[in-house]
């Protein structure tokens, strides 16, 4: 019979280590802190059964296991609880380490035979999710033999053969062993698949969705330290993490009686909870006063009683801890302790707690690497957008925004890039999307046409992007317009400075026999007396004159530019043109008009290129005018305060309101590609702008167009003073 013994007073403790990687994994150890027969009057109070057994259990378990069933240790803790103590624990070791029950019914038949004295081990099972049978021990030992079954009322069966037993091996023993081992096969079998608690597990399933919503930290500790103290009838709980000194804690959250914490960082090493956390092992216990250091991090006010602590460990160790205390309120009776289910209650909560402190790190740095991405993308002169594989955009950056023509990002979401204006001129865009899944980049040049009418010339690449789905591409654009431009602004200059040249020489050539005709037509003149001689001398020497003339406008042409700006007549950029191009008018049928006002001020700028100014919009109204009756071109100058006004009208057909957006662009033209390039107008507006003026059109009277260029006249000239 079990000897009985009197109960006393005793403070108990207990350890719960986590030996598996399994978040909620934990082993259950009961350490005794008093001695003897109050050790086992305290564990009979506790259980609610008579003090018996004098071992200890160590459980270790993974997430789904359960502590093990009381009949278990109800058994264990009978007669002949001493001599199972040491093979109880290999198989609750077993059980927690085990991840198939064949392996576990392995070990657990070598326990068994080694605990019957090495004696030959029989077993076979069935219904535990599987059946087997095995075999341990030494065969063909003398002695006797032991033959046990173990049925329940779920079906699971269990039997067991023991060959070559040393004399006077006792039966309940063998059997309670068998019986232990089928109840932790069972928890084995079962634990992927075990339900939890009710309550833990309705708490957990909503502390799962709270996670999944990856909330701010405070959030998330708040609402968890709430629901954990309701679950276990606590009047107060606290998270501390491990500063960023690693000698020290940070008081990371708090509710309820806990509030009483008045610092924001604790000593790790004058603390209860520091040992929790240096240890890695939970802390049970009945008065938490009695532990050196709670005071000062528990209960300042030194009303806390029960307490349990909790590690929470995350990836990189242990990152701090958990704890609940259950306060003594004011004329009431001490709080009750908290159980070992309790604390395996509040483990479980401690290991989704630290995956919520890794998830929600894990979120910020995400979110935060994502805004760094986000704003450089964003912030990149180079224009990019995300787009999916049929082409519609799924993110632009602001420099894509701009080439597009676009206020916001918003505004091009789900729009097709073709519809935003994003032409290619090789292919058409559906196969340039196609062609990035092979996995090499597609290259090539695309034709921007923005919502204002404007052209840009892109060269793009597209490439496939991993870490954001199979079909996600991007598309970068390099505006080369300005660059084009500038090319081709260069090539027509050097055109322009190789016809110079040419002019030159030619002119310089011309010079000589115009003056040899010159001198011989005056000769002629004087010398004859015949009238009808003396008229065709006088003719020749005006159009040897008027052929000078147009042989100097060639050579002012065909100077070089100078890089400094001078005082410049628009009048005679006018008078120039109008020498050159009169005789070629004419033959063609065209009127050329000519209205200067010759009180116009100089303008400041480089005489060459406003010469090219003049002469390309002179050349654009000889195309539209050219055939059409009548054909009139037309040149004004007009002086205004501070202004000189160029107008140059023609009586073409105008031009269409639909294009007036877009004529002055680079490389617009309504010519074919053999009679222009769609740079005129562009330099002459740059030229225009350069030195500070406008140009501009308008509607002529002519019934064409009229192209108006404003400059601004150059300032009077600062006569330099005298000193004598």
């Amino acid at each position: 019979m079990p000897r009985r013994v009197n109960a006393g007073p005793i403070r108990r403790r207990a350890a719960l280590t986590t030996c598996s990687p399994t978040p909620t994994a934990a082993s259950i150890a009961a350490r005794r802190t008093g001695g003897g027969n109050r050790a086992r009057a305290a564990a009979g109070r506790r259980t609610g059964r008579p003090a018996t057994g004098g071992w200890s259990a160590s459980i270790r378990r993974d997430s789904a296991a359960q502590p093990a069933p009381p009949a278990v240790l109800a058994e264990a803790e009978g007669a002949a609880g001493r001599v199972m103590l040491d093979p109880i624990r290999r198989l609750l070791a077993e059980a927690g380490k085990a991840k198939q029950t064949r392996a576990f019914w392995q070990a657990a038949t070598d326990i068994l035979s080694e605990w019957a004295g090495g004696a030959r081990v029989h077993l076979s099972y069935k219904g535990l999710n599987e059946s087997g049978s095995i075999e341990a021990g030494t065969p063909g030992k003398d002695g006797e033999t032991f033959l046990t079954d173990y049925h329940d009322a779920e079906g699971r069966h269990v039997s067991a053969r023991f060959e070559g037993l040393p004399a006077g091996t006792p039966g309940d023993v063998l059997r309670s062993g068998v019986e232990i081992a089928t109840h932790l096969a069972v928890m084995v079998a079962r634990r992927s698949g075990l339900e939890r608690e009710r309550r833990l597990g309705t708490f957990l399933v909503e502390l799962s969705r709270w996670l999944l919503a990856a909330p701010e930290r405070e959030l998330l500790l708040r609402y968890t330290l709430q629901s954990v103290t309701s679950l276990v009838d606590a009047q107060g709980a606290y998270v501390v993490l491990r500063a960023a000194d690693q000698g020290m804690l940070r008081v990371a959250s708090t509710v309820g009686q806990c509030a009483e914490f008045d610092v924001a960082e604790i000593p790790i090493d004058a603390s209860v909870t520091g040992r929790v956390i240096q240890t890695g092992e939970p802390l049970l216990t009945d008065n938490i006063l009695k532990e050196a250091g709670a005071r000062s991090d528990l209960s300042p006010s030194g009303t806390a009683r029960a307490a349990m602590i909790a590690p929470l460990r995350t990836s990189s160790g242990v990152a701090g801890a958990v704890g609940v205390v259950r306060y003594v309120r004011p004329g009431s009776e001490e709080p009750p302790p908290f159980t070992l289910l309790e604390l395996q209650y509040l483990t479980a909560v401690a290991a989704y707690i630290a995956g919520g402190l890794e998830l929600s790190e894990a979120v910020s740095g995400a979110r935060a690497a994502a805004e760094r991405a986000h704003a450089m993308v964003d912030g990149s002169p180079l224009p990019m957008a995300l787009v999916d594989r049929s082409g519609r955009v799924q993110q632009l950056n602001q420099a894509a925004c701009r080439l597009l023509g676009i206020a916001f990002e918003g505004q091009a979401l789900g729009t097709h890039l073709e519809a935003l204006g994003l032409s290619p001129s090789e292919m058409s865009l559906h196969l340039v999307l196609a062609r990035p899944r092979d996995g090499h980049p597609w290259h090539g040049r695309v034709l921007v046409t923005q919502p204002s009418g404007d052209r840009r010339i892109c060269d793009c690449t597209i490439t496939g992007l991993s870490g954001v789905g199979p079909d996600s591409l991007l598309v970068a654009l390099y505006d080369r317009t300005d660059e084009l431009r500038a090319q081709r602004e260069l090539i027509a200059r050097e055109k322009l400075a190789t016809v110079g040249e040419i002019a030159s020489g030619v002119a310089h050539e011309v010079n000589n026999p115009l003056a040899a005709i010159r001198m011989e037509a005056e000769l002629l003149g004087r010398a004859s007396k015949d009238p009808e001689t003396t008229t065709t001398a006088a003719t020749i020497t005006r159009e040897v004159d008027r052929a000078a003339r147009i042989v100097r406008s060639l050579l002012r042409l065909a100077r070089r530019a100078d890089t400094t700006p001078t005082r410049v007549q628009v009048n005679d950029l006018v008078h120039d043109v109008a020498e050159i191009r009169q005789r070629v008018l004419r033959a063609e049928s065209i009127e050329f008009r000519t209205s200067l006002d010759h009180a116009a001020p100089p303008v400041l700028g480089l005489g060459q290129e406003l010469q090219q100014v003049v002469i390309n919009l002179v050349t654009n109204a000889e195309y539209v005018v050219r055939g059409r009756k009548p054909a009139i071109i037309q040149l004004r100058t007009l002086a205004r305060e501070g202004w000189v006004r160029l107008t140059v009208d023609d009586s073409g057909p105008g031009v269409p309101r639909e294009i007036r957006g877009r004529i002055f662009d680079p490389f617009f033209t309504t010519k074919s590609p053999d009679e222009g390039t769609g740079l005129g107008l562009a330099i002459c507006q740059r030229v225009v702008t350069e030195v500070g003026g406008k140009i501009w059109l308008e509607d002529s009277d002519l019934g064409g167009a009229r192209f108006v260029v404003e400059l601004p006249a150059a300032p009077e000239p600062v006569e330099a003073s005298t000193i004598g």
